[in-house]
């Protein structure tokens, strides 16, 4: 039987949102992310890092900075003591300042192109998966794979748990952080 697969954001999520980020030096752990994704790991679940990385095709950063910024975040991560299966990211958006980067495609969230290529590298299931992060796409990435939607209110949490109720988007569980949201996880699966 493959493993489950938690789905994770980065930026608001594992690490502190700081907006564009394309300086891997702003690269800082949210407290408990680290022993929140161990714990994950120790229970069985295959783990990913899936993240929207707009930024690169509106030009505010460029791939070499964005992918520096995620070997950062996995370094950090390692030197806690943690580990991810992969770490997936699209830097397409529909209306970017760079033509090779302006589309609607399959792997920005919540569509499920990040999801499929971590759960294959994995080697995971994406059947009862579930997907935390702090905006409204993250939600929507677990549930419309057919599993779950977790919103942290880290980063941008706070604001999109109103647009949220908004729009009418429900998540399955609103928790403080990455670690309450692992805690819930843990106890309901």
């Amino acid at each position: 039987m493959k493993k489950r697969m938690v789905l994770l954001d980065r930026d608001g999520t594992v690490i502190i949102e700081r907006g564009f980020l394309g300086d891997p030096r702003g690269v800082e752990l949210i407290p408990g992310a680290a022993s929140a994704i161990k714990r994950l790991k120790k229970a069985g679940w295959a783990v990913a890092i899936v993240t929207n990385q707009s930024g690169v095709g509106r030009g505010h950063y460029t791939l070499a900075q964005m992918k520096a910024t995620n070997a950062r975040t996995l370094a950090g991560l390692r030197k806690a003591g943690a580990r991810v299966d992969s770490l997936e990211f699209c830097p397409h958006h529909p209306e970017a300042e760079l033509s090779r980067y302006r589309r609607v495609c399959n792997c920005r969230k919540p569509a499920p192109g990040m999801a499929r290529r971590a759960a294959r590298k994995a080697g995971a299931t994406l059947k009862g998966c579930i997907s935390v992060g702090d905006r409204i796409p993250d939600i929507l990435l677990g549930q419309k794979l057919g599993g779950q939607g977790i919103l942290v209110l880290t980063g941008y949490g706070r604001k999109h748990r109103k647009l949220a109720r908004r729009q009418g988007v429900r998540p399955d569980k609103t928790a403080r952080s990455l670690p309450s949201a692992v805690d819930w996880i843990l106890k309901n699966s």
